[in-house]
């Protein structure tokens, strides 16, 4: 009985000596982030730039024994130390740090410091401080660094890939960011971002409220555009005005067709075409010169392919995922039957072949979406206050612009030949305190150093079949020689 006593009270020491430890270790690492994200602060804002923003966002009414640079410190470390839970750490442990260790020992109570955060005027004021982090020396200092490293096609075409993503929220924003409703969420927002795949390099990022459409969002790519630039989305984006200022802009688009556009096969035609018994009359796969829109008739170039029946029932399944278990029309199930595409691009400049090829590119902002998920968990927005919950969304989405950018850097250390894993890079980024680093030190070389050496390790495996792009830039260059 003495010996398990004695036996029990060691193990309970030996449990408190490594309960102490972690705390020691949790602190060191709070401390470490707290000088970071103050270095980070001081150099994005010059002199009283910062107090003046808050000032005029109503964050600071008057003169407090709070600063406004303490506040952001450890706003920003809550949201940002872990990204694998709600985002915000304690309030108890915030009012510690900002007790024992900075700003001269500034003493504020927990109930207190959940006020200042949970209010609009906070949102406003993080999201200010985060635009203009985003625009900082991370971005600048990797584009500086970046090689360009382009294949045949990539040659011809920077590619520029546009989609959105949608967020549930709590209910209590439903104001601010409503969705769809129904079976969807009363809140949501939607992420919309444009990708410039080509260099990997996320050029842009818009959130809004979850129930506007994705074509209304349509014409913000334009100015983005450069000459030689070629736009792929999907059917959610589809609207001639906006492929005619991609055309104005001497850039290139392949784009799903609408089932609601007029097509006609000559300009001057009165009545629009029936599209699917004109193709199914052609016996193969079409690629012809047609003419879109019922006043302004766009001369485009149609790609339209035949699906095979499992493909026709998927399509037929989400349909009535998304109608309330309506099923589609007879004359959806044939329009169903094809994958029909519109582009500018010639016959001369690409076969029927590399335009699907490219198309299928768009999947990669997909795997955005699903890493950014499940890695970075920019959908775990839980509590109750919608606008601390919004000072978490903004941090988070900052978060995504990081990332993005890193791996940019990353791909382009391989090249064409290899290709970086997102998912695999993404968690040596989480490991060993590498994303937060990222995020809050202006001087990135030490983290790009370390980069340059693990980088392919980060490697996809070599595998039979190629990946898309291998894929595309062998069939080019096959086509290429043939000619």
């Amino acid at each position: 009985m003495i010996s398990h006593h004695h036996e029990s009270r060691q193990i309970r020491r030996f449990n408190e000596r490594t309960k102490a430890k972690a705390e020691a270790a949790d602190q060191k690492a709070d401390k470490q982030a707290y000088i970071q994200i103050n270095f980070l602060i001081s150099k994005v804002f010059k002199g009283d730039e910062l107090e003046e923003l808050a000032y005029k966002l109503g964050i600071m009414e008057r003169q407090r024994e709070l600063t406004t640079l303490g506040f952001i410190s450890v706003l920003m470390m809550g949201c940002i130390c872990d990204t694998s839970d709600d985002g915000m750490r304690s309030l108890r442990r915030m009012c510690l740090l900002l007790h024992n260790d900075f700003f001269g020992r500034i003493h504020i109570r927990p109930q207190a410091l959940f006020k200042k955060i949970n209010r609009i005027e906070t949102s406003g004021f993080i999201k200010e401080v985060m635009s203009r982090i985003m625009a900082y020396k991370i971005d600048r200092s990797l584009k500086k660094n970046l090689k360009k490293c382009k294949g045949k096609i990539a040659s011809l075409y920077r590619i520029l890939l546009q989609d959105s993503t949608v967020i549930s929220l709590p209910d209590s924003l439903k104001r601010i960011f409503r969705g769809c409703g129904g079976a969807a969420s009363e809140a949501a927002v939607k992420c919309d971002y444009i990708i410039d795949q080509s260099n990997h390099i996320l050029v842009r990022v818009k959130f809004v409220a979850g129930r506007i459409p994705d074509v209304s969002m349509s014409a913000d790519i334009i100015d983005y555009i450069a000459e030689g630039d070629l736009v792929i989305r999907d059917l959610g984006y589809f609207q001639l005005t906006q492929l005619s200022r991609i055309i104005g802009k001497n850039g290139h688009f392949i784009s799903r067709l609408s089932k609601t556009a007029n097509v006609y096969l000559n300009k001057d035609d009165q009545e629009p075409v029936d599209l699917i018994i004109h193709l199914s009359k052609l016996k193969i796969d079409g690629d012809i010169e047609i003419y879109v829109g019922k006043i302004e008739r766009l001369k485009v170039r149609l790609i339209g392919i035949k699906v095979p029946p499992e493909v026709v029932e998927a399509r037929r399944k989400r349909h009535k995922e998304n109608r309330k278990k309506q099923e589609p029309s007879e004359e959806l199930q044939e329009w169903n039957g094809y994958t029909l595409m519109v582009t500018d691009i010639p016959k001369e400049a690409l076969s029927l072949k590399m335009v699907l090829k490219l198309y299928r590119i768009r999947w990669q902002i997909e795997l955005f979406f699903k890493n950014i998920k499940s890695n970075l968990c920019v959908d775990n927005l839980t509590g109750k206050n919608k606008y601390r919950i919004l000072c978490i969304l903004y941090i988070k989405i900052a978060l995504t612009w990081v990332v993005a950018n890193l791996y940019a850097y990353a791909q382009a250390l391989v090249g064409i030949a290899m290709e970086v894993s997102l998912d695999q890079f993404t968690k040596w980024l989480k490991e060993e305190g590498r994303l937060k680093i990222a995020f809050l030190t202006s001087d990135i070389s030490s983290l790009l150093e370390e980069l340059e050496r693990d980088v392919y390790l980060l490697c996809k495996q070599k595998r039979k079949r190629k990946s898309t792009m291998q894929d595309i830039e062998a069939t080019y260059m096959e086509e290429h020689n043939a000619a």
